[in-house]
């Protein structure tokens, strides 16, 4: 389900004022596991787009994405942000259920957390689950979501697997969790303001 193409649709539609400064950057980490590789990596006045997805993964076929994108000169909170992008995503499912968003500080600035579980995509027999972080810098507001494709159900928290793969269902559960720690732990913000040891490097991989 490449519902992050959505999400792209929900920046450019909230997306206002002037070009980020240089010394505010995103930073992702290599996603854990094997290699991640590039599907679009756009700058456009300011405002970038990132996607990602796992070798042997082809955008004509995605079940797996990381997508990263800026909203230069934003200046609600991340939660509203989240909740916006809930209501849009919604449209395109049949059912819905969503955690969140909820609000904290990371590095004294303003961050949300939220999770979108859309059953089944309207006209198709999958649905995703949505993991998404927002952390609001200096320059612009920084968005990144992990989504998962997964069968599709009734119950949109609780994709259902057939039988016969309690395999599958195991790995994606532990997938979740990793994903979670991902955006906790190694989706940051590096710049003067706030400096601190792991932004000293410049070989930092940086979300545009």
């Amino acid at each position: 389900m490449r519902i992050s193409r959505a999400f792209v649709g929900v920046v450019g539609s909230l997306a206002v004022g002037g070009a980020a400064q240089a010394a505010e950057r995103l930073v992702l980490e290599p996603y854990p596991g094997p290699p991640w590789y590039d599907v679009i990596n756009q700058t456009s006045g300011g405002t970038f787009v990132r996607e990602q997805m796992p070798q042997g993964q082809t955008p004509e076929d995605p079940h797996d994405i990381l997508t990263a994108q800026s909203v230069p000169g934003y200046r609600g909170q991340p939660s509203a942000f989240i909740s916006t992008a809930f209501a849009d995503l919604s449209k395109n499912c049949e059912t819905v259920e969503t955690v969140g968003p909820t609000s904290a500080l990371e590095q004294g600035r303003p961050v949300a957390y939220g999770r979108l579980y859309c059953g089944r995509q309207k006209g198709q027999t999958y649905g995703a689950h949505i993991f998404f972080k927002a952390v609001l810098g200096s320059d612009a507001l920084y968005v990144v979501d992990r989504d998962f494709r997964t069968p599709g159900s009734d119950k949109p928290g609780a994709p259902t697997f057939a039988a016969g793969q309690q395999d599958q269902a195991i790995a994606f559960l532990k997938a979740e969790g990793e994903a979670t720690r991902y955006l906790t732990n190694q989706v940051y913000i590096c710049d003067p303001v706030f400096p601190e040891a792991r932004c000293s490097s410049e070989a930092l991989p940086t979300g545009r």
